[in-house]
């Protein structure tokens, strides 16, 4: 669970934090449960959670090689920690297939240059040295980055980045001075942008912007009841809300997969995505940020329904350092909440999921009934043109 994001918190936007680039969806890293209270306020985490953050879609120019298009093209099942470790590594679709001819002029070795198809460069600083012992001075480095930006003018590039990992951050001032500004900031490392062509407003792309939540609706397929936690702290347990599990999606996780591991650390389920009831956006929150919460509709493992058939219970084993219950509760119990009551926003968005459970939480469905209710179900697909696959959600009715 990612303490913080909380089905409440579109009502308490304190819980929001960066998301990525303009037009864009970020998603935040998750730390080990012993550590998840840590998150609210944490530092900024990449969707695509490489060296490069990735713009998923982004279509504003210039963005440079490790900004690119790279949501979660690997195969579903790796890690996220695997999956940042692939992106790093891999080509992105905006990154030349080949780097122009090096010009000997430059202060940088080519090994450090990567250049975009928005002719752009990208300047990587982890390149040039292994350690802060050994990298350029700020006067040198000073020097050598007001050489090549004298040459990128008259090659007439446009957008240049420079990624400064944290042991290198005395070169910081120097790019500042030479007219960059930050572009976002990760641990271990910082992005800072400069446009050059003169008279023409920057097409670079924002920072992140969003995050990514998810809501899990799970129905008994005996009692017709949904799953609810209450939470150890927290704006909902200051109401003592029951709320359904909640959490923030790790860098390269499909929202699908993050529901499921959501229900498996809050209460200890095995559960199947089925499909996306609604999803609602906010703004506002931490630095301003926004938020995307994704109401997922979960089916429980068939073991469970054998377990019931043979006259067993469903176990629940709600995580200790942040649920302090779990439990089935009356669906209509759980909409009639005083402060959901209050929330137009959260009127709408329990009765959708009062018409889910009522249409479409037949154990035994064929999944072919007219009367199935709609939502989007999870489609994962090659992308095609380039290795890897992405997640698609789509209307069940279409």
């Amino acid at each position: 669970m990612k303490t913080g994001l909380l089905l409440f918190q579109s009502i308490t936007s304190s819980a929001l934090r960066s998301g990525r680039p303009t037009g864009t969806v970020r998603q935040f890293t998750r730390k080990s449960s012993s550590v998840n209270h840590a998150r609210t306020g944490a530092a900024f985490l990449a969707s695509a959670a490489a060296a490069g953050v990735g713009l998923v879609g982004a279509n504003r120019a210039d963005a440079p090689a490790t900004l690119a298009m790279c949501s979660n093209d690997e195969s579903r099942g790796v890690s996220p920690t695997a999956v940042a470790a692939v992106t790093i590594q891999r080509k992105s679709i905006d990154e030349l297939d080949k780097n122009p001819e090096h010009n000997p002029l430059l202060p940088f070795p080519e090994s450090s240059l990567r250049y975009d198809t928005y002719n752009g460069v990208t300047i990587d600083i982890t390149t040039l040295t292994a350690t802060k012992e050994t990298a350029p001075s700020k006067d040198a480095f000073d020097d050598m980055l007001g050489k090549a930006l004298d040459i990128w003018k008259l090659e007439k590039r446009k957008g240049i980045w420079i990624k400064i990992p944290t042991s290198h951050s005395h070169l910081i001032a120097s790019a500042t001075q030479h007219g960059f500004d930050f572009q976002h900031a990760e641990p271990g490392y910082c992005v800072l942008t400069k446009w050059l062509p003169k008279g023409s407003a920057s097409r670079l792309p924002n920072g992140p912007t969003h995050q990514v939540g998810i809501g899990a609706l799970v129905i008994h397929p005996v009692t017709g009841k949904m799953l609810a936690v209450q939470e150890r702290s927290g704006p909902a347990a200051k109401h003592k809300l029951w709320k359904m599990p909640t959490g923030l999606t790790d860098p390269g996780e499909d929202v699908a997969v993050a529901a499921v591991r959501e229900l498996k650390e809050e209460t200890g389920l095995d559960c199947v995505f089925d499909r996306i009831i609604c999803f609602r956006q906010s703004h506002g929150g931490l630095f301003n940020r926004s938020d995307m919460f994704f109401v997922c509709l979960c089916k429980l493992a068939p073991k469970y329904e054998e377990m019931l058939k043979q006259g067993g219970e469903i176990e629940l084993l709600p995580q200790e350092e942040e649920i302090l219950m779990a439990e089935f509760i009356d669906m209509q119990d759980y909409a009639e909440q005083s402060l959901w009551k209050e929330s137009p926003l959260y009127k709408e968005m329990n009765g959708a999921m009062l018409r889910a459970a009522r249409k479409g939480i037949d154990y035994s469905s064929s999944g072919d009934d007219e009367d199935e209710s709609h939502g989007f179900i999870e489609k994962n697909l090659p992308v095609g043109f380039r290795p890897g696959s992405n997640a698609i959600y789509v209307s069940s009715k279409l």
